[in-house]
């Protein structure tokens, strides 16, 4: 690591330029983010998943980072500093050979990109330079703020919604968004709690509701320019205004909809947000069944990752996703699709290993809409 850290006093000069050229990832925990970061910094909150396959080498860092990475750059590359709360980068063994931080700066480097960490992290970068960190208390004023909000790179989210809530719709004429979701099954969160939000899945892919896709403060702070909106008639509620771009995918939630017919184009859609450093939300009625089928099925041909790898990344951050049997059917054929066609998982092992054998990837288990039984995917 030697040659590779910043001090605190060239950070706060890269950052009193007008316009830094400097990509600022957070490499502490979510809620560490929440309560405090430096100023225009990305939260990186990777699921042990995708660290482990970062580490083995079966995936690219660029395709977990934002846009600007993901852009080939030759010439000017965009120089990347990476911070944790104030570890040791030096240490090679132990737990800061694991971390975050750690695996970041080696695969960054690896890849060509010009990487940095910052030394003392962020506990000395704000006992210094107070002024150009951002705080729980600055939220209030976050609105006059020059800089604005960043979201973070990949977080786990929660949307206020019961895990009894359904997203099964048998009548097609359902979709309204007079609908509440207590006539779903669900139960509206308690006073005094937050108010639902997309889940981030990856950088710029949300993952959520109605709800969610009528709140413009929302969207405009999160950055999201394109909806994916995988409904039959929900309105495309500020189509008109021309801010925002929309895909409709025509699809009732019912045994009998064949929803993988669209997964090309709502992949290409999807890409098309990411490539442009756009966010991208893809919602049905209540974030449950199709939206999440979807999006599995972008993780899969994606991230080349397999139904049960992707399915379980999804809902290790959104708890309550219940696709219907017959969308789970449609992504298990979609799943030997992308195998022929050499698109498929490149690596069906993704445990520790553990004297020289892996470990057995664990078993993933979905729900059904209703909540009434718990399956086993078959992963084979």
């Amino acid at each position: 690591m030697e040659g590779l850290g910043r001090s605190p006093l060239w950070l706060s000069r890269e950052l009193a330029t007008p316009q830094p050229q400097l990509l600022l990832l957070d490499c502490r925990s979510r809620e560490l983010y929440e309560s405090g970061h430096v100023q225009g910094a990305l939260s990186v909150a990777l699921p042990a998943l995708l660290l482990r396959r970062l580490r083995k080498g079966n995936l690219s860092v660029c395709s977990l980072l934002p846009g600007p990475l993901q852009q080939h750059q030759p010439l000017a590359p965009l120089p990347i500093l990476l911070y944790d709360e104030g570890r040791c980068v030096e240490e090679e063994e132990g737990e800061a050979a694991q971390s975050v931080l750690a695996t970041l700066l080696q695969k960054l480097q690896e890849e060509g990109h010009p990487t940095y960490y910052l030394q003392g992290g962020f506990s000395k970068f704000q006992a210094e330079w107070p002024h150009l960190c951002k705080t729980k208390l600055d939220a209030p004023c976050a609105s006059n703020s020059l800089v604005p909000v960043p979201a973070p790179v990949v977080g786990l989210g929660g949307l206020c919604l019961s895990s009894d809530c359904s997203d099964a719709e048998s009548d097609p004429d359902r979709d309204t968004l007079s609908y509440s979701l207590e006539s779903e099954g669900g139960s509206p969160p308690p006073p005094g709690h937050p108010p639902s939000l997309p889940v981030q899945i990856l950088p710029n892919l949300y993952l959520g509701s109605a709800q969610d896709s009528a709140n413009m403060d929302m969207l405009a702070k999160l950055g999201i320019r394109y909806i994916l909106n995988v409904t039959p008639n929900l309105p495309n509620l500020f189509e008109k205004d021309g801010d925002i771009h929309y895909k409709q995918i025509p699809i009732s939630d019912h045994w009998s909809q064949n929803l993988s017919q669209f997964f090309p184009e709502a992949i290409d859609f999807i890409d098309e947000a990411v490539s442009q450093n756009c966010g991208v939300l893809v919602h049905c009625l209540a974030g449950i069944s199709r939206s999440v089928t979807v999006t599995v099925a972008y993780l899969m041909q994606k991230l080349h990752l397999s139904l049960n790898d992707a399915y379980d990344l999804v809902k290790r951050q959104k708890s309550n996703i219940s696709p219907n049997f017959n969308f789970m059917g449609q992504l298990l054929d979609f799943e030997r699709s992308l195998k022929l066609k050499g698109e498929g998982p490149r690596d069906q092992s993704d445990g520790e290993e553990v004297g020289g054998n892996h470990a057995p990837t664990p078993p993933c288990f979905f729900t059904t809409p209703t909540g009434d039984g718990v399956f086993e995917l078959d992963s084979t």
